[in-house]
């Protein structure tokens, strides 16, 4: 493949306006979705669309938080089986919904028909219509009666005592095969953006793709951010509520989503944005040269976050026995991935208004200058958390009541929660191994077995070491360029450190 073919891979397919059989689709789903009288509309078809697309990236276990490998056809693929069964359900749920009343009962009926009134020859026919997709109606209620038929398989198949990659994968092939056939509501299908709920809602952002004179930039621009704006929705879908392990594992198919949409949007920044700036000129002006520096520098970053979330925060996710665990990892992991799409898209503004302040966009936006100013104190926190812990290990020497101890270990795992929703994921990828391996350490320690002094002087030494390189990283943090003009006050850090220890 020459680069030329190369560049016409990954974003290629939404800069082609839809010619033929494909425009004729897309008007008739455009004409229909106006006609449907529906609550919440462009809610539920949206999220019918994330689902089948995860669906079918899911079947690709380069999507799945997995890190070993080397056993995958002998390990238990149980878990998985219940996460596509669930989308499953929730589509067939969304489909009906959208469907008019009279056909949903209609759907409902044909269903009693076909498998107790009609002959093999009438039931054949029936079938063969259905295949047709003439409308986005009938192509709905045959997407239905498909899903409903694999999710009953997936329910029975979750009961076999041997759930290996094999079932599935057979079973996810099925489906991905019965979601790429359909006319109208295949996701993968080049539809381009879908005006029902593809759009940028902000009429600041609005307001500068508008103020763009060239023409063929300002449609760049657009799917530039139509693009992000689509991921961060896609995130917006990603539930963790609850206890339910089998519940919050259904969120794994929508990160599968994300990382998938990720890469291609990475491989789009790299390769085909690039070339087509280039190749209207704009590249020779300096807001052509940060657009594309900035391209470049999301790209890394956004490589960079989905392997931490893959690789640290939900590593083994099917496999977590403590819900806490998962919840925090998939809360985590959806901020993450918030904080670096808007990012991106107040940054990529700023190229056109250098002015603009990320709040106007997003009322939650922390900028990057924020999120390295709270790293700076909650990291110094930490450190003095632990200098407390040790403190309080040392005086344990001589004294002969455990309660101090106990009472110290409970209020840095409080501390550590409060670090890890709301600082954690500003940590640069290098260093969270370390962070990573101390969480676990205090998640291991039994505070029964601090009793014994050489436990004691072994949890100390882990305290003591952490503690070292926690001042380490606050050196490291405070040389940011963002932040060597900002001294560090410890007014605020002082008083959340004596709410921590009260």
């Amino acid at each position: 493949m020459n680069e030329d073919q190369e560049i016409k891979g990954a974003g290629s397919e939404l800069w082609v306006e839809p010619a033929g059989e494909m425009s004729k689709l897309l008007a008739e789903r455009k004409r229909w979705f106006r006609s449907v009288e529906v609550e919440r509309k462009q809610e539920k078809l949206f999220e019918l669309e994330a689902l089948l697309k995860g669906l079918v990236v899911y079947s690709n276990l380069n999507n799945h938080p997995i890190p070993d490998r080397s056993k995958l056809l002998y390990r238990d693929f149980g878990p998985e089986l219940e996460v596509v069964k669930n989308a499953l359900v929730r589509s067939i749920i969304l489909i009906r919904s959208l469907l008019p009343e009279t056909e949903a009962n209609i759907l409902h009926f044909q269903n009693y028909v076909e498998t107790r009134l009609l002959s093999d020859y009438q039931r054949a026919q029936v079938l063969s219509r259905a295949i047709q997709q003439r409308t986005p109606i009938e192509s709905l209620a045959g997407l239905c009666h498909s899903l409903i038929d694999f999710s009953e398989l997936a329910g029975n198949l979750i009961l076999l005592e041997d759930k290996r990659y094999q079932v599935f994968y057979y079973l996810e092939q099925m489906v991905t095969r019965e979601i790429m056939r359909n006319n109208y509501f295949n996701p993968f299908r080049a539809l381009g953006f879908a005006p029902h709920y593809d759009v940028a809602r902000s009429p600041v952002v609005t307001g500068i793709v508008k103020g763009i004179q060239d023409k063929n930039l300002r449609k760049l621009f657009s799917v530039i951010l139509l693009l992000l704006f689509k991921l961060l929705r896609y995130n917006s879908l990603i539930s963790a509520e609850g206890t339910d392990l089998p519940r919050l594992r259904d969120a794994l198919l929508l990160i599968g989503l994300a990382n998938s949409e990720s890469r291609l949007l990475i491989e789009s920044f790299e390769k085909f944005f690039p070339a087509k700036i280039r190749e209207s000129g704009f590249d020779r002006s300096a807001e052509g040269k940060r657009l594309l520096e900035l391209m470049d520098s999301f790209a890394f970053q956004l490589s960079a976050e989905i392997r931490k979330i893959f690789e640290l925060e939900l590593r083994n996710a099917t496999t977590m026995v403590e819900p806490k665990q998962l919840q925090n990892g998939i809360i985590r992991a959806r901020g993450m991935l918030n904080s670096i799409f808007q990012q991106a898209i107040v940054e990529m503004c700023r190229v056109f208004d250098p002015e603009l302040e990320g709040k106007r966009i997003f009322k939650e936006f922390v900028s990057q200058l924020e999120q390295s100013l709270k790293l700076r104190r909650d990291v110094w926190l930490f450190a003095k958390m632990l200098e407390k812990q040790e403190q309080v290990l040392d005086r344990a020497e001589s004294g002969p009541s455990m309660d101090p101890i106990y009472d110290s270990i409970n209020t840095l795992r409080n501390f550590v929660y409060y670090y890890q929703n709301l600082s954690f994921q500003f940590v640069r990828a290098y260093d969270r191994e370390e962070f990573q391996k101390f969480f676990d350490c205090l998640d291991s320690a039994k505070v029964e077995e601090l009793e014994k002094p050489e436990a004691r002087a072994h949890f100390r030494k882990e305290v003591h070491s952490f503690r070292m390189f926690l001042e380490a990283s606050l050196n490291a943090i405070s040389h940011r360029a963002e932040l060597e003009p900002i001294p560090f006050g410890t007014d605020e850090a002082e008083r959340l450190l004596s709410q921590f220890l009260q």
